[in-house]
């Protein structure tokens, strides 16, 4: 099996997350979905940090403060005393750090303007450390960009439909239990 460099997965994720937020057409939105999940499948729940700044355009010492303040968790690996970035919220600051480097807002110092578009707060303990089978663990398909997307491209009442269809599908119904009488 041919291993693809991180650098590139990553690359790749966050320009399909892009691409993913501008499709209106939801079929191609949820195929999209599905290539980004085999993606960040390959790409595992870490990444090295020197790919990491290499895919924000940033040093591994820049990297290192943002870590240090506790922006970005790290994960133990076992065997290791080095740390990797987890990848999940690796790829959300990349993505914003694409997004504003695209729209020509940030060409320099792209972090500190992607990390309050992302909301994110510094952690008072600083530093987190994850270890491997947490960071591991699954996580929701979509971006937080692509949740509010949605949500601002829907109306309440399609928001209301939507929740009652799948209250509806994940409900035990009594139809069953009628018929069986």
């Amino acid at each position: 099996m041919v291993r693809i460099d991180p650098t590139d997965l990553a690359t790749s994720v966050v320009q399909l997350r892009e691409a993913i937020v501008k499709t209106r057409d939801h079929s191609v939105r949820a195929s999209l979905r599905d290539v980004e999940v085999r993606l960040r499948g390959a790409l595992g729940p870490t990444i090295p940090k020197k790919k990491a700044a290499a895919v924000l355009g940033i040093s591994v010492t820049a990297l290192d403060r943002w870590v240090d303040r506790g922006f970005l968790p790290v994960v133990e690996r076992p065997g290791s005393s080095r740390h990797e970035l987890e990848a999940r919220p690796f790829l959300d600051l990349a993505g914003q750090v694409h997004r504003l480097r695209t729209d020509g807002v940030a060409t320099r110092a792209p972090i500190a303007p992607a990390v309050g578009r992302l909301g994110w707060r510094p952690r008072p303990g600083g530093r987190r450390v994850l270890r491997l089978d947490v960071a591991a663990l699954p996580r929701p398909n979509i971006s937080e960009e692509e949740l509010v997307a949605n949500f601002r491209s829907t109306t309440p009442a399609e928001r209301v439909r939507e929740a009652a269809e799948l209250s509806r599908l994940f409900t035990p119904s009594s139809h069953g239990r009628e018929l069986a009488r």
